[in-house]
């Protein structure tokens, strides 16, 4: 598994934000799996589609990634809050992919949460957008990943170190009996 974003596709992009979703979604897509099955490579989605990014055409299951730069935090920025609650509260919800990187466009830590450990309590509204703003009235969220045990923080890379394969499909199935 290389480590490295392929900074040249953040070329055309001034955008900080886009080039960051460009550059992860690219290296996801070229350097993840399935923690599920093991299935290689995941899926995209279409751009835009609400709280989905991947999926695995072997066995179905859906992820959404979420990354930032620096360490990860325990409250997490995120999109629209009516979207996400719906999103979790569906038969198809998402596991989320949640991946860190440095200055230098390189992974420090990948890692997956469960669908099963997501609840609409773990989402919190943030404050409408002012008047002011292009998007007036707009709701977002945080997710506040505290109320996720160690269990359910299942790391492909963890301080820059790939965990191997077997053990990460392996801590994955583990807790999924929870989704009874």
């Amino acid at each position: 598994m290389n480590l490295h974003f392929n900074q040249s596709l953040a070329a055309n992009y001034k955008s900080e934000p886009q080039k960051i979703r460009v550059l992860s979604e690219d290296w996801v897509a070229n350097q993840s799996y399935c923690p599920n099955c093991d299935a290689e490579p995941l899926a995209e989605f279409t751009n835009n589609k609400p709280v989905a990014d991947f999926y695995c055409a072997n066995c179905n299951e859906q992820y959404e990634l979420k990354s930032k730069q620096a360490k990860l935090s325990n409250i997490i920025n995120d999109g629209a809050y009516d979207t996400m609650i719906e999103r979790i509260s569906s038969d198809n919800n998402p596991n989320f992919f949640f991946l860190t990187y440095s200055q230098e466009y390189s992974v420090n830590n990948f890692l997956i949460i469960p669908k099963h450990f997501f609840k609409p309590d773990m989402i919190v509204k943030r404050k409408p957008l002012l008047v002011s703003a292009k998007r007036a009235g707009w709701v977002g969220c945080n997710i506040d990943l505290r109320q996720v045990p160690e269990s359910g923080k299942v790391f492909l890379v963890k301080n820059q170190q790939v965990i191997p394969r077997d053990n990460v499909t392996e801590q994955f199935q583990k807790t999924l009996f929870l989704r009874q």
